[in-house]
């Protein structure tokens, strides 16, 4: 279920922070979610079909109640864009409230999240395991090691690659600022990976607990609504300084855009929210459509 909760991260946050290309199709997610979570436990099939039930009901009334709201801040984003320049202090009141819907859905997602976690087995339970480790080697591989200055590039790169996405090509100058924040940044891809690690190990703790599904149901959603709990005061103060300098750096690009840059952006932003307010929501069971 934690993908269902990066898919459907508010859209702003992808917008402002250029996090998760969203050029995804809403209505595909209810047959992407439960492949991907075979990548991480083999399912029985009466597993598969709770898991498709649950997540049937959590995405139509995501549909409904929370795509509206979606449709508002992309809406008030673009206003703003359109008008800039912008300020990081004002791009930070949209992501806070786009933050505020990503906790919204949290609370939704932590009781289907807890009732399937509920029904793995031991050897499941297991595997979970041994696909975090995994996944944890995936990511020192492509994010921690190599020389520091292949990493620079990398990490460069991927920024570029993001806010492309939404301006179209960059310039000289454009990427020259993207190397001043990369610079900038307070980078400890060590306490990162730990950070993660410790997450995976208070999930997989929890569940060696499962039968007691009251303190499941807790856990699962103190996990996934306030993860920055198990955080060192050196990481949180780390990670406040990093997002002032990744919004500062976004407000700069936003307020250097060409002409024709700015029209590529406001057309993806209002392109993306015209596409969620067409959609087409199923009304609740014993009500009309």
């Amino acid at each position: 279920m934690r993908l269902s909760a990066r898919l459907l991260v508010p859209c702003l946050a992808a917008v402002l922070l250029a996090g998760c290309g969203m050029r995804f199709v809403y209505t595909q997610l209810d047959w992407l979610l439960p492949w991907y979570a075979r990548d991480y436990v083999t399912l029985e099939p009466v597993q598969r079909s709770e898991l498709d039930r649950r997540l049937g009901a959590l995405l139509d009334w995501h549909c409904r109640d929370q795509l509206p709201a979606y449709v508002v801040l992309l809406r008030d984003a673009q206003a703003a864009l359109r008008d800039g320049p912008v300020t990081a202090a004002r791009l930070e009141e949209f992501l806070l409230r786009g933050e505020a819907l990503w906790d919204r859905l949290m609370q939704a997602v932590a009781p289907d999240a807890a009732g399937l976690l509920a029904e793995l087995s031991d050897a499941q339970v297991a595997e979970l395991g041994a696909a975090f480790e995994r996944r944890n080697a995936e990511a020192r591989e492509e994010f921690l090691e190599g020389r520091p200055a292949d990493l620079r590039e990398r990490r460069i790169a991927r920024m570029e690659k993001r806010l492309q996405r939404w301006f179209g090509r960059l310039n000289a100058a454009q990427r020259a600022r993207i190397g001043e924040w990369n610079n900038a940044l307070m980078l400890d891809g060590e306490a990162w990976l730990a950070r993660r690690v410790a997450w995976q190990q208070a999930l997989l703790a929890a569940l060696e607990q499962r039968a007691d599904r009251a303190a499941l149901a807790r856990e699962v959603e103190a996990l996934l609504r306030t993860p920055q709990e198990g955080w060192t005061a050196e990481y949180r103060a780390q990670a406040a300084y990093n997002r002032e300098q990744t919004l500062a750096l976004l407000a700069d690009i936003a307020n250097s855009a060409t002409p024709r840059q700015r029209k590529h952006l406001l057309a993806e932003v209002g392109g993306l929210a015209g596409q969620f307010d067409g959609l087409a929501c199923r009304a609740p069971a014993g009500q009309a459509a």
